[in-house]
């Protein structure tokens, strides 16, 4: 059955209409090449297990304010595993940063040094620890792009999400926004 487009974007779903707000942003091509990185690299059986075990939100409301907002979150499980926010610190002023977060032991063992170590290591990088995970945070800067790039983040990353899909379905299924999903299966 086809359903008849709608008139105006006032009548579209909320997702479809963030997802169009951001295709608008200048970082638009920054957001779903990391997308793309992030979920070929980190998310097994994506395209099988997307939405259900895994989700991505656009634009999601809860970060909000003055001085910024999130352009993305990922979802796997019960947790958010990686997200990318714009930091909007004045006029004119515009900085991509983003967070993923690994399972500890593993980021440990693929650096060969304990977190604290690595965290000294990575000074353009933001490590914090959480009980069994640990969350890298970065910027758009070259220092901090070029630090991430080099940690192996990618192994961690995928233990941590193959975990959490294993443990149950996404309870943020209802914010996925398949528009900007399709990117992470683009070539």
């Amino acid at each position: 059955m086809n359903t008849p487009a709608p008139d105006s974007v006032s009548e579209l779903p909320l997702r479809d209409t963030k997802y169009r707000e951001l295709a608008r942003y200048p970082e638009f091509g920054v957001v779903t090449a990391w997308l793309r990185d992030y979920v070929r690299s980190s998310v097994p059986n994506a395209r099988m297990s997307e939405r259900e075990y895994w989700s991505v939100s656009c634009l999601p409301d809860a970060s909000v304010s003055p001085k910024g907002h999130r352009l993305v979150t990922i979802y796997a499980g019960d947790l958010e595993v990686a997200g990318l926010r714009l930091d909007t610190p004045g006029p004119g002023l515009r900085n991509v940063q983003g967070w993923i977060t690994v399972t500890r032991t593993d980021l440990e063992e693929a650096c060969g040094a304990p977190l604290d170590q690595v965290g000294a290591a990575s000074p353009a990088l933001r490590i914090t620890e959480s009980g069994a995970t640990a969350t890298i945070e970065w910027t758009e800067t070259p220092e901090s792009r070029a630090q991430f790039d080099a940690l192996p983040w990618r192994a961690p990353a995928r233990a941590l999400v193959t975990e959490l899909v294993r443990t149950g379905r996404s309870r943020w299924a209802d914010l996925h926004s398949p528009q900007i999903a399709q990117f992470a299966f683009e070539d």
